[in-house]
């Protein structure tokens, strides 16, 4: 995939044989997309007697045209942990120089897959705060990053990697202290993991519905969104009840709150290449652990469907980092587990890119084509929806990507 940075002075004009813009789940066809200022500027329909429209009006302009050109918003990750490498669960910490590196590989691995905006969901040593100050300063290139800092955790409870615990009465003083460090989202660790040997065991709840509220309300009160770890229904039931804005993984969650979630416009992150992988290879006793694991990614499957037909707003992360799942590769399994639960390749889409668009906080300039918004799309030749969802070997593939 080739990335297309434009300056305010470029003029791009794209006629495509289709465009999902994700205001809607239809497409448009033969459409002629009119880019400079690096905004769209024009949507129109392609005639037989318009070969070139506005495109010979203004300099330095480049025309990509193909009735096998098909155009959709740029894709985004609503949860990956960028001080990850997706082979163990340690922090980088080498050199500064490697850490670097090693950054701006997963960066690069998630531009090469269309993913336009990710949200990381914490780290303990900060290293995803620090790698957005450095997509933001021009030091490293690659998506837009929207991150959490160190994600609240109780002391002694689960996510030890993640954030380095509250003490008793210490809440509101954490929360101060992490507003200081400029994150986008408040990340919390409700609930522990899944359990990969015993079906429908979950780590224990961290946070009381009490606390929760508090963290919800400070974050609110600055302009923050809440994502939450929670696996079980019990932890998920104490998130809906707090009003957070997300829940991420959801592992066990009922068709009840499925329901409150579609009332309340609670969206839901479901995670499921994670979970998948260990069934692949992944991880040691693997024979013990395949039926457990299967039966549990099946379950999350079936549930994505339902909170599909049930209206809750769906939006696709990976987890990438965590052990198995690389960033931007790990992306388009997921979205693959996606249409294995039912939805078709619109809702996929939707997902992908408007919904991603809200959850992530970005929804004035991410998530739709439309004149005026930030140009920040694919262009893929071939059928868009069967590449992403199928890719086959042979497909070329264009991204554009609005310039700093």
């Amino acid at each position: 995939m080739q990335l297309i940075e434009l300056s305010p002075h470029d003029h791009l004009v794209i006629n495509a044989g289709a465009l999902f813009s994700g205001i809607n789940l239809h497409s448009k066809k033969n459409v002629r997309i009119h880019i400079w200022d690096a905004k769209v500027q024009l949507i129109e329909r392609q005639t037989v007697n318009h070969k070139k429209g506005l495109a010979g009006r203004k300099k330095n302009c480049q025309v990509i045209s193909s009735d096998n050109l098909t155009v959709i918003p740029g894709l985004i990750d609503c949860h990956v942990h960028l001080a990850f490498n997706g082979l163990n669960s340690q922090l980088q910490h080498r050199e500064e120089l490697s850490v670097t590196e090693g950054l701006q590989k997963k960066l690069v691995s998630d531009l090469a897959h269309g993913i336009v905006a990710v949200r990381d969901g914490g780290d303990r040593r900060g290293i995803g705060l620090a790698c957005r100050d450095m997509v933001n300063n021009v030091e490293l290139k690659g998506p837009l990053i929207m991150a959490s800092g160190t994600a609240l955790r109780k002391n002694g409870g689960y996510g030890s990697f993640l954030g380095t615990g509250v003490a008793p009465g210490e809440l509101a003083k954490v929360m101060k202290r992490l507003l200081k460090d400029d994150i986008n989202q408040v990340k919390v660790l409700v609930s522990g993991i899944v359990s990969f040997k015993e079906y429908s065991r979950v780590g224990g709840v961290q946070f009381t519905l009490k606390e929760l509220k508090q963290i919800v309300r400070i974050a609110r009160a600055h302009g923050l969104k809440v994502m939450a770890h929670a696996s079980s229904d019990e932890a998920v039931q104490l998130c809906i009840n707090a009003g957070v804005h997300s829940i991420e993984h959801g592992y066990f969650i009922s068709e009840d709150s499925l329901k409150a979630m579609a009332d309340q416009g609670i969206a839901w992150v479901p995670t499921v290449v994670p979970v998948v992988v260990q069934s692949q290879g992944i991880g040691d006793n693997l024979t013990a652990k395949t039926a457990v694991i299967e039966h549990t990614y099946r379950r999350q499957l079936r549930m994505i469907g339902l909170a599909q037909k049930l209206g809750v707003i769906l939006g696709v992360g990976t987890d990438a980092g965590a052990v198995g799942v690389q960033h931007g590769t790990g992306y388009l399994k997921e979205l693959q587990l996606y249409r294995e639960a039912g939805l078709t390749e619109e809702e996929t889409l939707m997902a992908a890119t408007r919904n991603g668009a809200y959850i992530v906080g970005m929804e004035e300039s991410l998530g739709i084509i439309s004149p005026g918004r930030p140009a920040y799309l694919l262009v893929l030749e071939g059928d868009i929806l069967k590449y992403l969802i199928r890719p086959k070997q042979g497909m070329t593939a264009e991204g554009t990507f609005q310039s700093a």
